[in-house]
């Protein structure tokens, strides 16, 4: 009985440092995202915002709409391939913007705060 509480003892505390181990990545991942957003000006900021808002937005509403429009079986190839295509050019646009070398790339700003 003694063994059997010692090991689930163990387990828990494996558990627990896991989860701590977690929660410390994804804090001070989420501290690096604020550092990096304090980086650049303001307003490229909000663009950024406003363009993922925008994406996910024409990314649900437009394959939602082309789902209704068609008959069934073409509705569903229809609709995926069209989502490809704007998921694809919405990738394309923002790594050309906020991308490693895009225009209003964090590396850039970075180089230039030191």
């Amino acid at each position: 009985m003694m063994i059997k509480n010692k090991k689930i003892k163990t387990d828990l505390e494996t558990r627990l440092e896991a989860t701590d181990r977690l929660l410390k990545y994804f804090s001070n991942r989420k501290r690096k995202n604020i550092e990096n957003s304090l980086v650049r000006p303001l307003y490229q900021e909000v663009l950024k915002t406003l363009f993922i808002i925008f994406s996910m937005l024409t990314c649900v509403f437009i394959p939602l709409e082309l789902l209704l429009d068609f008959i069934i079986p073409l509705n569903y190839i229809v609709s995926l391939a069209v989502f490809l295509v704007i998921f694809y050019a919405e990738l394309k646009v923002y790594e050309k913007i906020w991308g490693k070398k895009g225009k209003w790339s964090i590396e850039k700003y970075k180089r230039y705060k030191k």
